[in-house]
Formats: structure tokens, sequence, C-alpha cells
């Protein structure tokens, strides 16, 4: 529920609930005094105003005497009997004709006319006086004797009159409705003030830790208004700052770590071309057959940092992703079958053999041509550079694995420890052979971010005789677009 919503029933909710609290509070008390009764507006008036009891039916044969037999109006016996009728019910009768009191009940002798409403005040008065310290609730009949004198007929009650009611409850009335207002006021402000506050609260909170340098925290929340839509925009910013502050971390220290590694792989190769460059300076170098083996270490030491500076800039580039792939969808069997067609004759005058296998096998993948030569020839130089033997045989075969094609490639070479397997897919990781060798380091590292680009996996594994395996799978395509 949004916010505008929640504040529109809420201040509705202000004002309806004292209303219904209220009605609520009247209906039962209604029901206390009116033994059960009903609450509506006609019971309400009889009850407090004019009640329909035995008092009614004395009045109306009062009435009835007034009219039609006035000589009972002097009748005291008569009048006693029904005053002594009443009594119980705390009921006072009075006769007046004129200014004269006829008949005035007993206890109640005192009484003088002027402490009656006058002749015309005809009807029932709920208010009425009070006497003796208590409130009476009045009833007023007026005619005429038959001499033309005025005459009035009184009841006065004795009982729990409106205005008795409204001094008891009334005021019990009011305080519970400043009560009721107050306490909803209070509760839906605390509540309205919780759901907008508590965002807010998880916000601030939110934004002194990251001010701090702490990303390891989550904002949650299960409603679906305005703050809470900011809180999960603002955990969302939280996640992706946390990740490329993790980026930037990784690539400080990447960036250190290839500095140092640079620097003790350079370092090598740099001060031997420098001592052949003083050997042919200070003569040391006296024949021409020296000059040129010093020349041609000079060459090969030269070359091979060029070769380390161009695996540096493309590892550099796959490690930030910002090296651009070429894909298209080829037939793999022959891609590959093409590539080692054209590097077999400058392997074998190496001594190095190279045998394809691929069964049946017709698929068609997605790959980048140029990086995917690079992962075949960083594999199969990686090979040679560990075998042992004066001839080195290199197998590779293809594997259909259903959605994926695997790439063997098996040198026959010792093979790593079971410690290696994991690491030599790390950059800069060097067996002991590989150093002796001139190796950068960085050729596997290479071909696995190569793969991993690919959406592919590679791994190692030592085979059971002897040497070591290097697999990598690529996805298929549906494809067939193979020139």
């Amino acid at each position: 529920m949004s916010i505008r919503k929640r504040l529109f029933l809420s201040n509705a909710a202000m004002i309806v609930t004292p209303i219904i609290i209220i009605l609520l509070i009247l209906f039962l008390i209604n029901i206390v005094f009116n033994e059960g009764a009903g609450f509506g507006p006609n019971n309400f008036k009889q009850r407090w105003q004019n009640p329909e009891d035995s008092n009614t039916e004395l009045f109306n044969n009062l009435k009835k005497v007034a009219s039609l037999d006035q000589e009972k109006l002097f009748d005291k016996a008569y009048l006693d009997s029904l005053s002594i009728q009443v009594e119980s019910k705390n009921t006072k009768i009075f006769i007046r004709k004129g200014e004269n009191l006829l008949y005035v009940s007993h206890q109640l002798e005192d009484i003088l006319n002027e402490d009656l409403p006058p002749f015309g005040n005809e009807g029932y008065d709920s208010i009425g006086k009070e006497y003796w310290h208590n409130d009476y609730s009045i009833r007023q009949y007026d005619f005429y004797f038959q001499d033309g004198s005025e005459g009035s007929i009184f009841l006065l009650n004795n009982s729990e009159t409106f205005v008795k009611f409204a001094r008891t409850f009334f005021p019990i009335i009011f305080i519970s409705l400043i009560l009721t207002l107050v306490l909803t006021n209070v509760l839906l402000s605390y509540f309205m003030s919780r759901s907008i506050l508590g965002p807010v609260k998880q916000l601030s909170e939110a934004s002194q830790k990251i001010s701090k340098g702490d990303f390891d925290f989550t904002l949650t929340t299960k409603n679906k208004d305005e703050l809470s839509k900011l809180v999960r925009s603002f955990d969302a910013m939280r996640a992706e700052l946390k990740e490329s502050l993790l980026l930037r971390n990784k690539y400080e220290n990447n960036r250190k770590e290839l500095i140092a590694n640079i620097s003790h792989d350079l370092k090598t190769p740099v001060t031997s071309i420098l001592g052949y460059v003083e050997g042919i300076q200070d003569g040391v170098a006296n024949t021409i057959e020296k000059q040129e083996r010093y020349l041609e270490t000079i060459h090969t030491k030269a070359s091979y940092m060029n070769r380390l500076v161009e695996e540096l800039s493309l590892f550099s580039e796959l490690d930030v992703k910002q090296l651009t792939f070429n894909f298209e969808v080829v037939d793999i069997k022959a891609f590959i079958n093409d590539y080692l067609d054209e590097v077999k004759d400058s392997l074998s005058e190496k001594d190095i053999h190279i045998s394809f296998e691929a069964e049946d096998i017709q698929a068609y993948v997605r790959l980048d041509r140029d990086k995917i030569i690079r992962v075949m020839e960083n594999i199969i130089y990686n090979g040679v550079k560990f075998v042992d033997k004066n001839t080195v045989h290199i197998a590779v075969s293809l594997t259909d694995e259903g959605e994926m094609i695997k790439i063997s490639i098996h040198d026959n070479g010792p093979g790593v420890s079971d410690e290696e397997l994991s690491t030599i897919f790390n950059r800069f990781y060097q067996t002991d052979l590989s150093r002796s060798s001139g190796g950068s380091g960085l050729g596997l590292a290479i071909a696995s971010q190569i793969i991993e680009s690919h959406d592919g996996e590679i791994w190692a594994e030592n085979l059971r005789n002897e040497g070591l395996g290097v697999y990598f799978t690529l996805k298929k395509s549906g494809d067939k677009k193979y020139e």
C-alpha cells in the first residue's frame, strides 16, 4: 500500500474510530438503563423524557376526572388513596385551583404554589425542579373548573431524570471521547511513523556503514510502498558498489602482482642481454663465431621479452574483460583439423608428432577462431616444454558431451603433481621445468580466460600411464555457418 493511501486511511481512522467508540458507549449505557431495550430514537425519548409506565395511566385517569367528575378532585380520601398507590414509586400528586393548592401528597405539605409551574405550562418537563435536594420531573395538565377558575394537576416523579443522567455520564462520555481521540492519534501516529521512519532509519544506518567502508550487510523490507522501493534500490546500489569495490581491489592486487611478476620475469633476460652486449663492447667476443653466438642469444632473449610483453598485454585485456571477441559458428571438427594441418609440418621438424581423432562427430560451435587457436597453441607448446623425451607425441581428440563438445589434448610427458593440477592455470604459475625452459607462466592462464569467455570449462588430469591431459569444452550451436 502506498504512503498516500496509508495517510488517508490513518486520518479517516482518527475521525471514524472515536465516533464508533462513543456510539458503542451510548449503546451499552442504554442497554444497562433500559434493561436491554432497543436503541432507537423513540425508545430513548420515551425512556428519558416521557416513559410509558403506570404513572402515565394515573395521570390519564386524573385528566378524565378533571373533565368528567371534578367533584373527586375535592375528595381528599380519594386522592389519598391514589397517592398511596404511587408513593412506592416516589410519585407525588398536586391539585391546584386558582392560586390555592387543593391537594398535596403526604410529606410535601410545605410546598408552595410558587414552587410549581404556572398555569399554561402544560406538558411534561423532564428537567423539572429540585425539591428537597432531589430532582423531580413534572407532568402538568391544565383545565378549568366549572366555576371558571384555572386548575392544574401535577405529578412529581422523584426518578432518574435525563439531567441527572447527563450530569453523571456526560463527563464520562466526554472524557472517553478525549481519551479515545488521544489514544487513536497516538497509536495511528506510532504505526504510521514506524512504517515511514523505519525505512528512513534503515537508510540512515546503511549510509553510515557505507561511509565507513562496511558493505557486508543487507537491507530487507516486505512492504511495497515508495520507501520500501527506495530501500530495495539502495540495497541493490550497495551490492553493485560492493562488487565494484571488490573488482577494483582485485584489479589493484592484480596490477601489483603483475608488476612484481613482470619485474621478476624481465629481469633475467634483460640482465642476460646486458651481459652479452657488454661482452661484445669489452671485446670478449673477439671472434666472428663468438659475436654471432652472442647476437643470437641477445635475439632469443629479446624475442622472449617481446612474447612476454604480448602475453601480458593479452592477459591484461582478458582479465578486465576488455578484449573484443569475434564469434562465429563453425564446424569444430573441420576447424581443428585445418589448424593441425597447418602446424603439423613445423612441429614435425622439432620431432613433435600430432594425431587427431574425432570419430563421427559433426557438431557446430560458436567461437572466436583466433582465440581458440591461441588456446590450442598454448596448451600444445606448454605440453612440449614438459616432455622429457626425444620424441614428443601430442594426441588431440573430440568427444560429444551432449550440449558441449570436449576437446582433449594429451602429451607423453611426466605429468604434474596432484597439488599442481589445480594451480597450473593460475597466472605466472611455473614448475621448475617450465622455468628452466623459459616459459612466462601465462600460457595456460590465457587459455583459461579465453575458454571462460566462451562459456566453457578447462581442466587438467594426469593420465594413467604417463603424460598430462588438458581438456576444455565449447558449447554447441544449432546454426550451421561454417565456410
